[in-house]
């Protein structure tokens, strides 16, 4: 063990202060990796509040430290920390320890507009656990302060980018967590964040996963739960068009419409998983002919904003 980590050795229940000040003042990889592993097992042991400066701010430059053992328990830490369910069990004097503690620290890492941006920064490495821990962080974020998470994402577009470019992850548990968070995300975000999605290739993105899956449909590798994602894919691109006129336009007129049709072939001889297909993708052209419902996207109000596909065609 190096040096440091014998000098400060510190004990399993060892308070969080305690472990933030070892973890904010090791200077060799060693200690630093054995004092946040320390500090991330407290934080699913027991409910804390950090402050920015020295607890939310550390924990996020950790997260983008170069060495992955690092980040990967940083991340896992701060989503341990935004998580109102963590720890499972709380002190029978304090029943909502753990929902207080969670609402606070999602508060603390929202109270910075670089904090966000900065923790969503390690999803551009290709390594399966940052990736992993960093959605759910997100997804956690999101569920106990929703708002906030959107307005923290209008304001760095790049770090929405840097969730949606997971979709193309080619492992199904990375896409498919980044897929339900767009599915589920979208239809409660501000229209400009969904149009900042539809714009940095989100249709894009979804319908390579559902020409994907199509084109392996009957094959040995075809994947057992295809038909999941394929509704949830559709469902993601329902959320992107539904009220966005200027997401309506994009779609129709950047290819996306043809790439749908594409995928109305159904043979004569077919299974009840190719017809539901057909079904999600002719709700799409369905919901394209419709007027949106509360128009928005640059045009809500205006001439025009309630267009459908009928009037482009």
């Amino acid at each position: 063990m190096a040096f440091f980590s014998s000098l400060l050795a510190t004990p399993r229940k060892a308070s969080g202060k305690t472990l933030l000040e070892r973890l904010g003042g090791a200077t060799q990889l060693d200690d630093r990796r054995d004092a946040l592993a320390s500090f991330k097992e407290l934080s699913a042991e027991e409910p804390l509040r950090l402050i920015v400066e020295g607890g939310i701010g550390l924990i996020v430059r950790l997260a983008g430290d170069e060495d992955a053992q690092l980040a990967r328990d940083a991340l896992e830490t701060l989503s341990n920390l935004c998580d109102v369910g963590v720890p499972a069990e709380v002190p029978e004097d304090r029943p909502n320890a753990n929902r207080v503690a969670g609402e606070h620290n999602c508060d603390m890492l929202l109270s910075d507009a670089e904090l966000l941006p900065a923790a969503l920064a390690p999803l551009e490495r290709s390594d399966f656990y940052v990736r992993f821990h960093g959605l759910a962080l997100l997804r956690q974020l999101l569920a106990t302060r929703a708002d906030k998470t959107h307005e923290a994402l209008l304001h760095a577009p790049a770090a929405a980018g840097r969730v949606l470019a997971l979709l193309e992850d080619e492992r199904d548990i990375v896409r498919n967590e980044a897929l339900h968070l767009m599915r589920d995300v979208v239809p409660a975000a501000p229209p400009e964040l969904a149009n900042i999605l539809a714009f940095q290739g989100g249709f894009e993105s979804l319908l390579t996963i559902a020409e994907g899956i199509v084109r392996e449909e009957g094959s040995e590798t075809a994947d057992a739960g295809a038909g999941a994602v394929f509704a949830d894919t559709f469902d993601a691109l329902g959320a992107l068009l539904a009220r966005h006129v200027a997401n309506r336009r994009l779609f129709v007129e950047g290819g996306a419409l043809g790439r749908v049709l594409s995928l109305l072939a159904l043979p004569p001889s077919h299974t009840s998983g190719q017809a539901a297909r057909i079904r999600l993708a002719c709700r799409t052209l369905w919901q394209l002919l419709r007027p949106p419902a509360g128009a928005a996207g640059g045009e809500a109000g205006g001439e025009g904003g309630g267009e459908g596909l009928a009037d482009r065609i």
